[in-house]
């Protein structure tokens, strides 16, 4: 287990009352995930009535949506996102991860690693063996789930710019296993 500064990370799910620092934080990346490549602006108000819906409709779409927080105490170190595909990517048996936000001074401690594994260990509990992810093809964290076994089985075009956007695919206990090895090894160097 991870100990030191990392075992202070704790998973929770997220309220509504976190939602507006949720959007904050993805606000806040929203440049670095288009790299450069687009001058939109994302509404915080806008950003924040999509998600709050999105996250309070889950039942009504006969889905089940997952939006974890990682805290250190009261602190919101990053959050994630993810739902069962609704999409051809993986139609029977996988989910999205629809967003992954990690402060910049966050980043390196395991907290998106943390993160994505408990949504993997939760949707895999819920039949899923796949994860689809849709990341902007020139972002850097590209190379993060390059790194985890995912590969890329499309690309699309999104935003008024067409920016172009990796669809990914990646085998869920490939990806746990990768993840929990990676987490070892940032406990080790501690």
């Amino acid at each position: 287990m991870l100990c030191g500064v990392y075992a202070m990370i704790t998973i929770r799910q997220l309220r509504y009352t976190d939602m507006a620092q949720a959007i904050s934080l993805k606000k806040l990346c929203w440049p670095e995930e288009l790299a450069g490549l687009s001058d939109v602006q994302l509404d915080s108000e806008r950003e924040f009535a999509f998600w709050t819906a999105w996250m309070n409709a889950a039942e009504q779409n006969n889905d089940i949506r997952m939006l974890y927080g990682a805290f250190d105490g009261d602190e919101m170190l990053g959050v994630a996102f993810g739902s069962f595909v609704e999409s051809k990517d993986a139609p029977e048996s996988g989910f999205e991860l629809n967003g992954l936000w990690v402060y910049p001074q966050h980043r390196g401690k395991g907290v998106s690693l943390k993160l994505l594994l408990t949504l993997l260990d939760d949707f895999y509990r819920l039949g899923a063996r796949q994860i689809v992810i849709y990341n902007f093809h020139f972002s850097s964290s590209n190379s993060f789930y390059r790194k985890f076994g995912c590969q890329v089985i499309g690309t699309e075009y999104q935003t008024e710019d067409h920016i172009p956007v990796d669809i990914f695919s990646c085998d869920i206990a490939d990806m746990k296993s990768r993840i929990v090895e990676s987490l070892a090894h940032i406990a080790a160097e501690i």
